[in-house]
């Protein structure tokens, strides 16, 4: 479409004005004030307005085990268990357990139990958080599924982007999907179990 050039003016002065609204509106030209009559007073300046108080950025919302945590005094690894538990939980249907100390949970492990529906595929998932590291907080988690296809099978399919990580022991096979990620593969009746493990300092 052939655009005509005062259309192309008009809409580059649209977007100019939109631009500028957006940014805030120049303030205007201050123009030369007129000196007051003798014997008038000078009025008095005004006090410059108070512009308005920054309000912070709302808190995000904790997910229901995190929001569990913070209910029995755990701090130190709230956003490390939101963290694991929302990639976790993304998208499925899920229940979980929530293990804590008796006494002074912010400074022992804390531990939960996840079961994990996705489609037709239910899972266990295990997930701990202490207070260490410099980070505040180190976590592990792992995700156990039963498959009934051939470990083989699971490899191929399920977990294509993991390189090979030989035998753990006689019979379970370990595929690499990182420093500290695993994935063991064991044999169970005509199929295949998997847990997928992985530490986060």
């Amino acid at each position: 479409m052939t655009t005509h050039p005062w259309l192309r003016g008009a809409i580059l002065a649209l977007a100019v004005a939109a631009y500028a609204g957006a940014a805030g509106a120049a303030e205007p030209a201050a123009e030369p004030k007129a000196k007051p009559p003798a014997g008038e007073a000078k009025a008095k300046p005004t006090a410059p307005r108070k512009g308005k108080k920054e309000t912070p950025p709302p808190k995000p919302t904790l997910n229901g085990l995190a929001q569990a945590a913070t209910n029995v005094g755990v701090v130190n690894c709230v956003g490390r268990i939101q963290q694991v538990t929302d990639f976790l939980t993304a998208n499925t249907k899920s229940g979980a357990y929530l293990f804590t100390a008796p006494k002074e949970p912010n400074r022992h492990l804390v531990s939960t139990s996840l079961e994990i529906r996705s489609g037709a595929i239910s899972s266990y998932a295990s997930a701990s958080f202490a207070p260490v590291g410099s980070n505040g907080c180190g976590a592990l988690y792992e995700t156990v599924v039963y498959w009934g296809n051939t470990c083989d099978e699971v490899a191929k399919g399920a977990f294509t982007g993991f390189a090979p990580g030989g035998k753990l022991g006689d019979t379970v096979n370990m595929l690499e999907g990182g420093p500290s990620l695993r994935v063991f593969l064991m044999p169970a009746g005509q199929g295949c179990l998997s847990i997928k493990k992985e530490v986060i300092y």
